[in-house]
């Protein structure tokens, strides 16, 4: 009876401390991918939908401006790719992307609204994987790719922003 209960003991004590463990390490790993400006097909595809968006108040993103001074070729979509690893044991929910804005840049706006999705459906890393999340940024053509990108997502209903710089 006393093994028995001994080995409960130790059974409870490892598997406390595999939860703790999976608490402590309930944090996403994050990685720059590439940053690249949209080519010529893609910008003549989306430019016009979000030049009438903003028009419209319609715009489902971040605007950092109202107004768009110019033509379609003073602008650029870049496009940037993170790398997203969730290492603990428990799944983090609704991922968001948000770049930190410069000088001539005028919105940012999610992968859902690039692949004309529903932008208020979540985007999850499950435990232990690994994901591709990409947002994208309308900006001036003659500014750099340079940015930082606040990535924001919530585990067990607790919200945690990240920094990320791209250089």
């Amino acid at each position: 009876m006393k093994r028995a209960a001994a080995f409960l003991l130790v059974l409870a004590l490892v598997m406390g401390g595999i939860t703790l463990w999976g608490f402590a390490n309930a944090r996403l790993d994050l990685k720059a991918g590439t940053a690249r400006a949209l080519s010529a097909e893609e910008f003549a595809l989306r430019f016009p939908r979000l030049r009438d968006q903003l028009a419209n108040g319609a715009v489902r993103g971040v605007t950092y401006t109202d107004t768009l001074a110019g033509s379609a070729d003073d602008y650029t979509i870049l496009e940037y790719t993170i790398t997203v690893s969730n290492r603990g044991f428990v799944k983090a929910q609704m991922l968001e992307a948000v770049v930190v804005p410069l000088r001539g840049d005028v919105l940012c706006y999610s992968q859902q609204e690039a692949q004309d999705r529903d932008v208020n459906a979540s985007i999850d890393v499950p435990a232990g994987r690994q994901i591709q999340l990409k947002c994208y940024l309308l900006t001036r053509k003659d500014l750099h790719a340079v940015r930082d990108i606040q990535v924001s997502y919530y585990i067990w209903g607790n919200p945690f922003i990240m920094k990320l710089q791209y250089n």
